[in-house]
């Protein structure tokens, strides 16, 4: 399990790594940073989306407005607050147009988007969508999206 963690977080890291260049490298002292954080917010997640949806990053509210355009936002939350598996697999499974679950589809409640994100492998179900989420965790799971959207013919 920590050799699989480990080989995650390396391969994310490396597909930020190889834009680097052409990006502020500010963004890769903080993917550093967010691997550290015992508590991710939701700006972390709303970042590395904007990062994971357009290759780099700005401000909050920049980075909001591209996720609200491309239906990834999450309505009602602030940058500060603190992010749960929820709010972590309704914007996972807005961003991969997650449909295998018939509830989510229905009601696009978070409690659904997360057994949708764990049925689908990309989450752990050791705990409940209220659960807040650490940085690596956050990390961990954007790898899996990165690899499964790295699958898909764009």
């Amino acid at each position: 399990m920590k050799i699989e963690r480990t080989s995650v977080i390396i391969s994310f890291v490396l597909f930020f790594c190889i834009s680097a260049f052409a990006q502020d490298l500010n963004q890769l002292e903080w993917l550093n940073d967010l691997d550290s954080k015992s508590t991710a917010t939701y700006g972390d997640a709303v970042k590395i989306f904007a990062m994971q949806t357009s290759g780099r990053s700005s401000s909050f509210k920049a980075d909001s407005s591209l996720l609200e355009k491309s239906g990834i936002a999450l309505d009602g939350y602030s940058e500060s607050e603190n992010l749960s598996r929820g709010m972590l697999a309704k914007m996972t499974a807005r961003y991969l147009d997650l449909g295998g679950s018939l509830m989510y589809m229905i009601s696009g409640a978070e409690r659904y988007a997360f057994r949708a994100c764990v049925a689908e492998g990309i989450m752990r179900g050791d705990g409940s969508e209220n659960d807040v989420i650490s940085g690596p965790e956050l990390v961990e799971v954007l790898g899996r999206v990165s690899e499964i959207r790295g699958g898909d013919n764009e």
